[in-house]
């Protein structure tokens, strides 16, 4: 056994799943920001989070309901983050389904901008 088998595993989260991510919402809001949640790569607008990439799948803040219309679609699954119960307003995407999904990150960036509006912050 080396030590690379006793070491805890780690998430490894796709860079250039990141970097697609990254770009396609700059086309949607310009002024976002990166960051990460969980220890995954992400983007804010402002100071909240719209998406990450979580492994290869990307993770996503949206409305109830339409996190509850793309998980009745199949477009999305519950968002678990290391094992987490499912989180509310949180839905998951395979990394492959991201360029199919521009309304559902859509509705995440207008979601985070829309919530820092709420608290009297600019984008």
């Amino acid at each position: 056994m080396t030590e690379a088998d006793t070491e805890p595993r780690k998430q490894r989260h796709d860079r250039a799943l990141y970097e697609d991510l990254l770009a396609t919402v700059r086309l949607m809001e310009p002024h976002v920001r990166t960051g990460s949640m969980f220890g995954c790569p992400a983007v804010y607008c402002g100071r909240k989070l719209a998406a990450c990439v979580y492994g290869t799948a990307v993770a996503l803040r949206v409305p109830a309901a339409t996190a509850t219309q793309a998980l009745k679609r199949g477009q999305a699954v519950p968002f678990q983050p290391h094992g987490m119960a499912p989180m509310k307003e949180w839905i998951q995407i395979d990394g492959a389904a991201l360029p199919d999904a521009t309304d559902l990150l859509a509705a995440a960036v207008s979601f985070a901008t829309a919530n820092n509006a709420a608290r009297g912050r600019k984008r």
